[in-house]
């Protein structure tokens, strides 16, 4: 699918800034963390400024860019870089190249053409990139170029690394991690300022980049969307949530279920563990058992976090943070997870969750929750205050639009009308 649809109607003498956003993937439906971001900032965006979107999408997508349209986004579209059945070769043959995989799957001559277009016909005063693997392409200088670092990508592979048991998963990932993080850093200091998803990231860039601009600003929830329920839970039910292709959430499924479930069903064999999201692979789909349900795509995940009387996050391997633990938060909902599963978010244990690394802790956490309901409840009221009060998507995009006025260097007031 290619072509433009033409955002709303929008007064040129009054929206502030004019703002270009690429993005590897179409932000609709927001399903899945990634483009769940990057949906809202669109949204919200929208409501003062004139927002344009260019990004991968398939033919059969014109519902999902129609939708796009309808919160005032003019929205551009490319034929994606890697098409079904092509990913494994690519990977295979991105070894042989100075080049890293991240670069080389994201970047088209098709794309780089459109973009240079489009900043041809209009001045842009923000060009936002939605992860460092588009740093590949070349940008209108004119703009700022803002970097929206959903993770520090080169920790991620790093840590994938670390954890996986495969040889060939692992000498993949660390081949990656040594060619993406040259590309990473370079993109920190190319960008004129970058934004993250915690403060712990934000400390990291400044370290290695000191003197570009680098700003916080965490995912956050739709605390409306995402409420808590009356309905009465299974105290024999668990969830874990998250799209069930990204290696992270795989790990997370796969160690759950063989190192820390039959320690909890020593003590409750009655109990089941639902896994729900998306495109699972054979790997999670043979967990499937009388103790696992592996649902694949749902249409609403809340009724089986509703269902559930404990959440959990066993996650080992990831970075930036994770949408799953606010959502989850956010519907009020007693959880377990990693300290790094709840990495970046100002959560402390034992007042909005626990924290546990090992298999042994984390049975004994989930045991501790579902035989405790006072401290599920008090725990989980606390989340949902913490979600309430600090990760709306509201006040995040207020802090990324100042953020643009820092880099712009203006107080935030001054209405855009330039054209080219």
């Amino acid at each position: 699918m290619g072509g433009s649809c033409t955002r709303r109607d929008v007064d040129l003498t009054t929206i502030l800034m004019r703002i270009l956003i690429l993005s590897p993937a179409l932000p609709y439906p927001p399903t899945w963390g990634f483009v769940t971001r990057v949906y809202h900032f669109l949204r919200l965006l929208a409501h003062r400024h004139s927002v344009t979107l260019l990004t991968y999408a398939d033919a059969d997508d014109g519902q999902h860019v129609a939708a796009l349209r309808a919160i005032g986004t003019d929205v551009h579209t490319i034929p994606p870089v890697i098409t079904k059945g092509t990913k494994r070769l690519r990977q295979l043959s991105s070894l042989f190249s100075p080049v890293s995989y991240q670069w080389r799957s994201h970047h088209s001559a098709q794309m780089q053409q459109k973009l240079t277009a489009l900043t041809h016909q209009q001045h842009f005063d923000i060009i936002q990139i939605e992860s460092s693997q588009l740093g590949c392409f070349e940008f209108d200088r004119g703009a700022a170029l803002v970097l929206d670092e959903h993770n520090i990508e080169h920790e991620l592979l790093y840590r994938t690394f670390r954890t996986e048991r495969s040889p060939l998963r692992r000498a993949y990932n660390w081949i990656e991690f040594k060619k993406f993080k040259r590309e990473e850093i370079g993109t920190w200091h190319r960008a004129a300022g970058t934004v993250t998803t915690s403060a712990r990231e934000a400390e990291i860039i400044r370290g290695i980049a000191p003197g570009k601009p680098v700003k916080s600003v965490p995912n956050a929830v739709d605390v409306q969307y995402f409420s808590p329920s009356n309905e009465p839970t299974d105290p024999d039910a668990i969830v874990l949530t998250g799209l069930m292709k990204y290696r992270p959430n795989v790990d997370a499924a796969v160690y759950f279920v063989r190192d820390v479930l039959p320690q909890i069903l020593s003590v409750r064999p009655n109990l089941v563990f639902y896994i729900v999201g998306g495109e699972p692979p054979d790997e999670v789909r043979q967990l499937a058992g009388s103790n696992v349900v592996v649902t694949g795509t749902v249409a609403d995940v809340r009724p089986y976090v509703h269902k559930a009387a404990v959440f959990v996050v066993p996650l080992r391997m990831g970075g930036g943070t994770r949408l799953k633990v606010l959502e989850g938060l956010s519907m009020q909902k007693a959880m377990v997870s990693t300290s790094l599963g709840c990495e970046g978010i100002d959560v402390e244990d034992n007042r909005h969750l626990l924290i546990a690394d090992t298999p042994a802790a984390f049975a004994g956490a989930v045991l501790r929750l579902l035989e405790d309901p006072t401290l599920a409840d008090t725990l989980a009221k606390a989340g949902r205050d913490l979600v309430d009060r600090h990760y709306r998507w509201e006040r995040v995009v207020g802090d990324l639009e100042g953020f643009y006025d820092e880099l712009l260097g203006r107080s935030g007031e001054e209405p855009v009308a330039t054209q080219r």
